[in-house]
């Protein structure tokens, strides 16, 4: 119930990190962006992971390209196929979810009609291939209720961003809303304005607030904490106090879940 998992959205490289994570003692992590589409980097890291007993809790598709999605053009239909490719990538490596970007850019007058079209293709796609798709919170509370309100497929369903949700939408509390559909989390802590991806408690956010509504929801996923190897911690730990000091946050979170 509840495995910690751990990612870092900066500042470790990832085969060294998956060291790190084992001696701290989490359980999982997932695959970056950032490699979504090189199944070469992704086959290493998830091999290196098999070696250590870490599961690979889901793989975070390729960002780049994700405002298209709403807008004109063929750029929209070239990223759908993108995330296919993500998806063919999951297959081959056994990651059971895709969590993916549905971020509009509304100086670009995003229609959200166009969007879905495009997003019945991937989610068919995905249905046929059983992969999962966790669609994430980045800047918009509408766009993603919508989006899920449209896809009721049991595949369907979205990663709570504890970060972006504060820093993003703030005032907005995904939980109640769309708490039955959540599939991940990525956790982390910011100053209420800024995405800085901190360890939780070292920021401003309501961490109470958070494991109440997950206990409310029902939530029995694993708790993966997204966070940087940035500047400031890097002045102030070494990589491996950084990570302990990120799965000591996490058990706390564990513990006030669990109560």
């Amino acid at each position: 119930m509840h495995n910690l998992c751990f990612a870092a959205a900066d500042g470790l490289e990832f085969i060294e990190m998956l060291d790190l994570i084992k001696d701290a003692g989490f359980e999982g992590y997932f695959t970056h962006p950032y490699i979504a589409c090189e199944i070469d980097k992704m086959r290493a890291v998830k091999e290196h992971g098999d070696t250590l007993s870490l599961y690979c809790e889901t793989s975070h598709s390729v960002m780049a390209g994700c405002m298209t999605i709403w807008e004109d053009g063929s750029e929209g239909d070239q990223y759908i196929e993108t995330l296919k490719g993500n998806i063919d990538n999951c297959v081959a490596l056994g990651i059971p979810i895709l969590i993916v970007h549905i971020k509009p850019n509304f100086d670009a007058s995003p229609c959200f009609e166009c969007g879905i079209e495009r997003l019945k293709k991937l989610v068919a796609y995905a249905a046929d291939k059983n992969i999962k798709i966790a669609f994430e919170n980045i800047n918009n509370e509408e766009y993603l209720v919508k989006t899920l309100d449209v896809f009721k497929e049991p595949h369907v369903g979205f990663c709570l961003d504890v970060g972006h949700e504060s820093c993003n939408t703030p005032g907005v509390e995904f939980l109640p809303q769309i708490g039955d559909r959540l599939f991940c989390t990525h956790i982390h802590d910011n100053d209420l304005i800024h995405d800085e991806h901190m360890i939780p408690f070292d920021g401003n956010i309501n961490f109470e607030r958070l494991c109440r509504q997950l206990k409310e929801c029902g939530y029995k996923g694993c708790l993966t904490v997204e966070v940087k190897y940035s500047e400031y911690y890097k002045e102030r730990f070494s990589k491996e106090e950084f990570v302990e000091r990120a799965f000591n946050a996490a058990k706390k979170l564990k513990s006030m879940m669990e109560q």
